[in-house]
């Protein structure tokens, strides 16, 4: 096995439809771990989870919320909602959030992530079907 390598990569943040293409790696003591900044691959998920337009359900909510580094109730406090709202949301992986929240939640996480959304309400809502596969490019 070689000390430098790269790997294409599946449900490594926890969504089953995200695959990451040569993502680097390297030989450790304890084996093989991923050669990059640690959350690299995690930024990279949430923005094209913005750009892409995915519809949120439970599991993206979670997903994006640790994504950003925030706990419950700090996620919650931005959008000016209860943390139990947003633990409701996360306990139902698979339910799709109601237009409104997906719209709010949308917002918040593409200006912390620097991403310029336009401002049509049609716009910041997600495609209705869950994406098959979605193939990201980590190196």
């Amino acid at each position: 096995m070689k000390n430098r390598w790269k790997e294409d990569l599946k449900g490594l943040v926890g969504l089953n439809y995200i695959v990451f293409k040569n993502v680097p790696m390297k030989k450790s003591d304890h084996g093989p771990i991923i050669d990059l900044e640690p959350g690299t691959l995690e930024k990279l998920a949430a923005k094209a989870i913005i750009e892409k337009r995915i519809g949120f359900r439970g599991k993206e909510i979670k997903f994006l919320r640790k994504a950003l580094g925030l706990s419950l109730e700090k996620f919650a406090g931005k959008l000016g909602i209860t943390s139990g709202a947003v633990f409701k949301w996360e306990q139902k992986p698979d339910e799709r959030l109601h237009p409104m929240n997906e719209v709010a939640v949308r917002s918040f996480v593409a200006e912390q992530l620097g991403i310029e959304l336009s401002g049509q309400f049609s716009q910041l809502l997600g495609n209705d079907t869950e994406p098959k596969e979605l193939v990201l490019q980590a190196s």
